[in-house]
């Protein structure tokens, strides 16, 4: 989840909405959502769900991750970022892992 600043939400979710549509068709993705929360409007949430965690981490040492990541900067306060497993939850510091295994 990110917090759009005010002259860049329609920016934004367009670049979202373009990065998901090109993840949907990548293998291994079984789903994408952009959307705005309804309480505060500027907050915008995109999640993936991938079918192993195998998949996941190709997407995350993936150019999508990279574009993902820079979108991320944009964001007008430190963005929130989670990798959920059934047993655990990750932060931002799990795909810093995996980039760092398969270097």
């Amino acid at each position: 989840m990110l917090k759009a600043p005010p002259n860049k939400i329609r920016i934004l979710i367009a670049a979202l909405q373009a990065l998901a549509k090109s993840s949907r068709v990548a293998p291994g993705c079984m789903a994408v959502e952009v959307y705005k929360t309804v309480a505060v409007p500027r907050y915008i949430c995109y999640e993936e769900i991938w079918e192993s965690e195998e998949a996941l981490r190709s997407m995350i040492v993936s150019r999508h991750f990279s574009q993902l990541a820079a979108l991320m900067e944009l964001s007008s306060e430190p963005p929130a970022c989670e990798f959920r497993f059934i047993s655990k939850t990750y932060g931002l510091g799990f795909a810093e892992f995996v980039k760092g295994l398969r270097q």
